[in-house]
């Protein structure tokens, strides 16, 4: 079934911006960010640095693909298994009752924690980039540049504040803990 363009482009700016972001983050945590992959405890810590930055140059070429259109299919495919990936670390650590380590997303200036609603947000961003599996369609009128793209934007904002106030809670939550 076609993908209509206007919804494809929409998703490639989200994903692009959510990728391109992550990277962005990772590399200015790049002294935390082995520790955070190590920390998860799925693979021998000696791997952790190189995973870290695997993942890094992952998301990297992720961005790059969504941005330009250029291995699109691929690039969705990568972006699809990065987040599935990122959601099964999580559950796995979540299953072995680690609910205090960092998720290493690095989206907040606050720390967060591993939770069932960044899982949800991670398999929930994963669906929005399936569309863009079968997506070879154009678009071609200047209004559809613009809706598709406000779209894409808008999804980001929404993205950026949710892990904002899903960072806040949990904050909040520690400081009554202390103060209670």
């Amino acid at each position: 079934m076609p993908v209509d363009p206007s919804i494809a482009l929409g998703a490639r700016v989200l994903g692009a911006l959510v990728f391109a972001t992550a990277a962005g983050a990772k590399v200015r945590h790049a002294r935390e960010l082995a520790g955070v992959v190590a920390n998860y405890r799925l693979l021998p810590e000696s791997l952790a640095p190189g995973a870290a930055w695997l993942i890094v140059a992952l998301e990297i070429l992720t961005a790059a693909s969504l941005a330009s259109g250029e291995r699109l299919a691929a690039g969705a495919a990568l972006a699809i298994a990065l987040l599935c990936a990122f959601a099964l670390a999580m559950a796995v650590n979540l299953a072995r009752g680690r609910r205090e380590i960092d998720c290493g997303c690095f989206q907040s200036g606050l720390r967060q924690r591993l939770s069932a609603p960044l899982i949800a947000r991670n398999l929930l961003l994963a669906a929005a980039m399936t569309p863009l599996l079968g997506a070879t369609a154009a678009l071609t009128a200047p209004l559809q540049w613009i809706d598709a793209l406000g779209a894409g934007l808008a999804a980001y904002a929404l993205y950026r504040v949710c892990g904002e106030l899903l960072a806040l809670r949990q904050s909040s939550a520690e400081l009554r803990k202390r103060f209670v």
